[in-house]
């Protein structure tokens, strides 16, 4: 035990800490004059400890028995993924949520690290220098089984985080480059099919990304509002619980998936480019403990992390400067919500793991 507290990676924990208690600060003000919300702060709060015990636990325990028993855990998961879609309770339009009395679970982000822990142990027992077919589809079928699970509920947002873990897995596999220039054609080519699956609503939204004045007070409202937030912030930003957009309720999903705007907002450019350092700083760790891991399990297990949360960081920045699609990302270690924050801590959890055991015979 003193061994392994005297090589903790400390950065990354501090790092991870320091975005915690700014996503709290900024559910707070953003929720400050929402009646019967302002006080999620406080359950946000309760989340963190809860996450942080969890990840105490992930970090204590050998990442490789966590591989070991990865399957079990994912099994359990894609199991809830399931009971999901006959009695989950639906929020915001998806069927996300299994309810237990005051307690709200939301498997599909138990289910990324799950897939990472499935992934990653499948990859570290390959002896072969590139993947064949047979062995993507087995890697399709790890990450597509709970992906196609979350697509069901509808939860496209979720679902687009698997994405970049699978192909992080290819590419580790070590699929050739051609291969992979030929399964993103072959998507580009099925483009059309899957835009006439979507429902007008989300059409709409993805045609807003070209078009940002084609319906400002209606699909366009959420990118506008952020935009006028991050805009007014500045430099320097108008302070703790001084924004407007978010006081003033202009703002929709201020505390969940536009949460950096309200940062921008009261922070200004330094507070959001604050945010986005320490992201970088954590992925930057992830990148060091996968090239100082022990071995190829410790590897893949940090670069699939890494992965995970870069995909989602990129994606809600993108959300929240009018780039990409709305489409229900929240924003790692700072948006409201127990089970991501669960998940994410419990993610960086097994990248301090392997971080710390680098120098185990």
């Amino acid at each position: 035990m003193r061994r392994l507290l005297d090589s903790l990676d400390t950065p990354t924990i501090f790092a991870v800490l320091s975005l915690g208690g700014l996503g709290i600060l900024a559910i707070a003000s953003s929720t400050l004059k929402q009646p019967g919300r302002d006080d999620l702060w406080k359950m946000q709060l309760i989340w963190i400890l809860i996450a942080g015990i969890a990840a105490a636990v992930v970090i204590l325990i050998d990442y490789h028995v966590w591989a070991g028993i990865g399957m079990v855990l994912h099994g359990v998961v894609v199991a809830l993924l399931v009971v999901v879609l006959f009695y989950g309770r639906e929020i915001g339009g998806n069927k996300s949520w299994l309810v237990f009395g005051p307690l709200r679970l939301q498997p599909s982000e138990l289910a990324k690290w799950t897939t990472c822990l499935v992934v990653a142990a499948y990859l570290a027992h390959r002896h072969k220098e590139t993947l064949r077919l047979r062995e993507i589809l087995e890697l399709g079928v790890l990450v597509g089984v709970p992906m196609g699970l979350i697509v069901l509920q509808p939860d496209y947002g979720t679902a687009l985080i698997f994405v970049p873990i699978f192909l992080a897995a290819i590419w580790m596999g070590g699929l050739r480059w051609k291969v992979i220039t030929g399964v993103l054609v072959i998507g580009l080519g099925l483009a059309p099919v899957v835009w006439t699956q979507l429902e007008p609503y989300q059409q709409d939204r993805i045609l807003t990304v070209f078009d940002q004045e084609r319906d400002p007070s209606g699909v366009g409202y959420q990118v506008r509002q952020s935009k006028i937030a991050i805009g007014s912030g500045g430099l320097t930003g108008k302070g703790l619980f001084g924004g407007t957009q978010s006081q003033l309720n202009y703002l929709p999903a201020q505390h969940t998936d536009f949460i950096l705007a309200v940062i921008a907002e009261e922070l200004g450019f330094v507070g959001g480019a604050g945010v986005l350092g320490l992201f970088y700083f954590i992925m930057y760790r992830g990148f060091a403990a996968a090239r100082t891991a022990q071995d190829r399990l410790g590897t893949y297990l940090c670069l699939l992390v890494v992965s995970w949360i870069a995909g989602q960081v990129a994606i809600n920045v993108g959300m929240v400067l009018g780039l990409l699609p709305t489409i229900g990302v929240p924003l790692p270690l700072l948006s409201y919500g127990g089970s991501a924050l669960v998940a994410v801590l419990c993610g960086i959890g097994l990248v301090v793991n392997v971080r710390t055991r680098r120098f185990v015979n």
